[in-house]
């Protein structure tokens, strides 16, 4: 079954990777950024998703409840035997579909759960060329991460809102995390801020299955990303990121070639 918004870990030393243990304690789920990444063909997409309200994820949590119990009684006669890419992604979301396996119907009903949940999503983009020079992975961060910052601290200013507490990324290893640690401190402190408490900490998933928000995260990445390899294909779920985006969000790609939706 999938889990509910208040498994997120209650401390936020559960919620760190080997690469950076986190002091804070107490966090709530709106206090909680996750982070997506995906990359295909060389294209980078990282997508931030944060909540608006602090109900958000209990509403993500009660709909995917009431889906999985929608669609268990169904009787599909010959469900496909090959993954779907959204299972791949979100394997907890995806279960929630009980045996509906066909994936134009999958991708319809987790782009309206998506789109009716209270969150908003940051972008960036980079291309990323064979070859390129030594230290392209932390240029490629580092781009990365100042896109869906400032989107994000665009979207608090103009709301008023504080910013959450910390932003969870999912863990690529402890020598590609302690890169990633680096590049983000880095970045932090060349960022144009009124206070340094306003940039959420970095923190990596631990080892096991991610909570329902992270695979929110990870699906929005992915449908990014299929949108950038196909974009003339119907892709609801890139359509609702869309929709959900904080401006100004960037397509970064480093050398020189930069573009914005």
């Amino acid at each position: 079954m999938p889990a509910h918004a208040n498994d997120l870990p209650s401390s936020a030393a559960s919620l760190a990777g080997k690469a950076h243990p986190l002091t804070m304690a107490g966090l709530a789920p709106e206090h909680v950024a996750f982070l997506g990444e995906c990359v295909a063909k060389n294209v980078y997409v990282h997508v931030l998703c944060w909540s608006e309200t602090p109900a958000a994820w209990s509403i993500l949590s009660e709909a995917a409840a009431a889906t999985h119990i929608e669609r268990s009684g169904l009787s599909i006669p010959h469900p496909a035997t090959v993954p779907m890419w959204v299972q791949r992604v979100a394997p907890q979301l995806s279960e929630m579909l009980g045996r509906e396996w066909d994936e134009d119907v999958a991708e319809s009903t987790l782009a309206t759960i998506v789109q009716r949940l209270p969150v908003r999503f940051a972008m960036a983009v980079v291309d990323h060329e064979p070859g390129e020079r030594q230290g392209a992975d932390g240029a490629r961060y580092r781009s990365l991460f100042s896109g869906c910052l400032t989107a994000y601290e665009a979207y608090l200013k103009a709301s008023g809102q504080r910013s959450v507490r910390i932003m969870v990324a999912p863990s690529e290893g402890d020598a590609k995390n302690d890169l990633r640690l680096t590049v983000y401190g880095d970045l932090l402190r060349h960022l144009d801020r009124t206070e340094p408490r306003d940039t959420p900490e970095l923190v990596f998933w631990p080892e096991g299955t991610p909570s329902l928000p992270m695979e929110v995260a990870q699906l929005a990445a992915a449908a990014v990303s299929r949108h950038l390899q196909e974009p003339t294909q119907v892709n609801p779920l890139f359509e609702t990121v869309r929709a959900h985006l904080a401006p100004p969000s960037h397509f970064h790609a480093l050398g020189g070639r930069t573009g914005r939706r």
